[in-house]
Formats: C-alpha cells, structure tokens, sequence
C-alpha cells in the first residue's frame, strides 16, 4: 500500500449535499425545500428545539419549583449500625471513615444518628451527634467527641444606606481642673438660671442709666440740601 492509496473506511465520511446546482444534482428545482410552506422561505428562522406547533419539550417537562437554599450545609449522615465493624477501644475519626468506604463525602461535616444498636466501646469523632446517638454510645462505654467547626470568615460588606450610622463616643473638652474635680468625684455646680423677675429689674435699670445721644448743632457753614426746583 502507497500513500496516494490511503482511503478512510467505508461510511465513515458522506459526501456534501450539493443542493441548487441545477436537475442534474439530483436537487434541483426547490433545492430540497419541498413546495410553498414556511420553511421554502429564505427568511425562515425556527429554534431547534421548535416541533411544528406542538408543546415543546422544553416546555412539558416539570421545572424545579420552589425556594432552594444554595448556602444549605449538607451533612455526611452516619448510623450507629454501621460502626460495628471497628474493634473495641478504637479511635474513630473521619479520614478513618473516608478510608474505610463508610462515607464518600465529609461535606460540611460528619452527623452520627442513633439507628441501630452499638455494641463497641468507641471514641467518635464527629460534627454532631443527635441526642440517640450520644446517649447509645456513652451507654456502651464509649466517648462522643465534637468536632469545633470555626465560623467562616466573611467578606466586609458595605453598609446599606437605610441602616443608622454607628454612634460615636461623646468627645470630651473640659479644662484640665474640671477633669480633676470629675475625676475626684467633685460634680461641679450648674450656674443658676436668673428668675423672670431679675431679668426685668435689669433691664429697667438699664433704661434708666442710658442717656440720650447730644443732637448735631446746625452750622451755617453746612450746606442745606436743595430740594424742589432751582430758582432762577
């Protein structure tokens, strides 16, 4: 075998459909478009998922309705039952649960239930444990060990401008012998207000006192304004 003779196999490739090159193509004529319809148009622009009409499937097949949470913390729930198979005084964690094919996942973190009956002496730990679970295995000797989870560290957020503004610290100004007395427990005295009546008896003795302002004396040599006028 030579190069030039290389083929690929037998109906592995097709040869293009050559439509609109006249009757001899064997397409001639409607090109393979059939008579006058919708899609003899050259204009036609149907969606692939369009079914002549019909309901389409994208449309009969039931959605997924509801509220899912995307934070929601799915966690790698184990049964009593399943612990069996350890010996007596071992120390369960969860890589020796991950290598022993009991759970695939830690997820957000390990929960043992109470199904079924524990007949070893284990310390478990785990995530969490229901009220069962830990009051079966301290009956059987062993310990339930929770596991500390730390709180996840959350990116800052700007605050919302509908939320009051922190309060600050009131500043304090006072004079350095007024912050001795405060601190000695010295409260310094308020001023007295000054009743209604003192208020008025100043007052009028302030009318009294005033004089009144000398008037200007009138000079010849001061020129008088003309008003009206000017006589001829």
């Amino acid at each position: 075998m030579k190069l030039h003779e290389l083929q690929p196999s037998p109906g592995s490739h097709h040869a293009r459909k050559r439509v609109g090159r006249g009757p001899g193509s064997g397409h001639g004529k409607t090109a393979t478009r059939g008579q006058k319809g919708q899609g003899a148009r050259t204009s036609v622009n149907l969606p692939k998922t369009f079914e002549g009409g019909q309901t389409r499937l994208t449309m009969r097949v039931p959605k997924l309705r509801g509220f899912h949470n995307k934070w929601r913390k799915r966690f790698a729930v184990l049964n009593l039952t399943r612990l069996n198979r350890f010996e007596d005084g071992t120390e369960i964690r969860p890589e020796s649960l991950l290598e022993a094919g009991i759970i695939k996942d830690v997820g957000a973190g390990i929960k043992v239930l109470g199904t079924g009956d524990l007949r070893r002496k284990l310390t478990i730990h785990a995530h969490r444990f229901s009220a069962e679970a830990k009051r079966k295995i301290e009956a059987a000797g062993g310990t339930a060990a929770v596991i500390e989870v730390p709180p996840p560290i959350r990116e800052k957020t700007k605050r919302a401008k509908n939320q009051p503004k922190p309060a600050r610290p009131a500043e304090t100004t006072e004079a350095p012998e007024a912050a001795e007395k405060a601190e000695s427990g010295e409260a310094a005295a308020p001023p007295a207000k000054a009743s209604k009546k003192e208020k008025q008896d100043k007052s009028a003795a302030a009318g009294q006192n005033a004089q009144p302002a000398p008037k200007a004396s009138k000079s010849s040599d001061s020129p008088k304004p003309q008003k009206g006028n000017k006589k001829a």
